[in-house]
């Protein structure tokens, strides 16, 4: 017998990722949830569904909760358009895991309203949450919810759409409208924990109001792939990291960004072009890499390779072509423009452009 709560995600989601584990293995069966290889990853996906506006459910475990922790957090800031809900299992009694942990906690750490299965119709009023305060919103459930009925409602109930954070804000500006809904969120029920408002009320909150954005180093080797980005219209994920600016004034190619390593999960359900740095890449982007070319998925994958952490101190990144062989990279000189532009064309098969340059001495802080 399939559960209320496995009809009711499947009645409204689009599209349903998960991680398998005790309590949510029924549940993702029930739903016939598609299995990614982390639950990072399944999140990612499911921010890239919310860009090209389809609803989209992540299933998990309460211990997977700490693995998705960066993108939950940064899509707060970022925001969304259509409803992304994670129905997280807990297990209060370590019945079937090894650890006990309250996943509610993670509604104050990402600023995301967290709901239990009381409410008559608890997977509808996460998604119209979702929409309505553009971000994340938490469904948590216990094992015991899964075998008491309910009502299952249609997926003809209204859509809203939630909007992304307008790209003048600086990064405290983000937090800072994530914030202002606090209150609301908080008088609608939707926050369990104590939320502390944010300090520094001096400070700027748009790059107009401040009079200045970071840009490129000087003489840096990637400004070309900026410029040809643009000039060609091509909309991309960035990564965290020199990607975010082609989210900066001039440059307006660079849609969104869910932290370090997301873009290619973001972008492989939403642009189909993913621009990234080789650190991030291998911080956490690779497991995404590994999980398209297993499922045989389509993406750009844009890979700056400067062999360092360059917005951290120039430290030293690994070879990254000794990793990521299986894709068969095209690898290419940030000079080589011509080439570069003859291979900025997404095509219906996972591609991974490696493009290589030097980061120059003089620095842009």
């Amino acid at each position: 017998m399939i559960s209320a709560l496995g009809k009711s995600i499947t009645a409204y989601a689009d599209r349903i990722y998960a991680v398998p584990g005790y309590p949510v293995t029924t549940l993702i069966e029930e739903t016939g949830a598609e299995l990614c290889i982390n639950e990072k990853v399944a999140l990612e996906c499911a921010l890239g569904d919310s860009l090209s506006g389809k609803r989209a459910c992540v299933i998990v475990k309460h211990v997977g909760m700490n693995v998705l922790a960066d993108p939950l957090a940064h899509a707060t800031a970022q925001g969304l358009t259509a409803g992304v809900v994670i129905v997280v299992g807990d297990d209060p009694t370590a019945f079937g895991t090894q650890t006990v942990q309250d996943s509610r906690i993670y509604g104050s750490i990402a600023v995301c309203p967290v709901i239990g299965m009381e409410r008559p119709d608890p997977v509808g009023d996460a998604f119209a949450a979702s929409e309505k305060w553009s971000r994340v919103v938490i469904l948590r459930f216990v094992p015991e919810d899964l075998k008491k009925p309910g009502n299952v409602h249609a997926n003809g109930s209204e859509r809203n759409t939630g909007k992304l954070a307008d790209p003048d804000l600086t990064m405290y500006g983000r937090a800072f409208r994530a914030y202002e809904s606090v209150p609301a969120m908080t008088d609608a029920g939707f926050v369990p924990f104590p939320i502390s408002p944010l300090t520094g009320e001096n400070v700027s909150k748009s790059r107009s109001e401040r009079g200045s954005s970071r840009m490129f180093c000087p003489g840096c080797p990637f400004q070309g792939v900026f410029d040809l980005l643009e000039e060609k219209k091509i909309r991309v994920i960035c990564d965290t990291g020199c990607s975010l600016l082609s989210m900066i004034p001039p440059y307006t190619s660079g849609i969104a960004n869910y932290g370090m390593g997301s873009s290619l999960g973001v972008a492989a359900t939403s642009t189909g072009v993913a621009l990234t740095g080789d650190y991030a890449l291998l911080h956490s982007g690779i497991l995404t890499l590994i999980d398209l070319h297993a499922k045989g998925r389509p993406l750009l994958c844009i890979v700056l390779q400067n062999r360092c952490m360059g917005t951290t101190g120039r430290q030293p990144v690994p070879e990254i072509l000794d990793y990521i062989g299986f894709t068969n990279p095209v690898v290419c000189d940030a000079g080589e423009q011509e080439k570069i532009s003859g291979l900025l064309v997404p095509d219906n098969k996972l591609q991974v452009l490696v493009i290589q340059g030097a980061c120059p001495e003089e620095r842009c802080l």
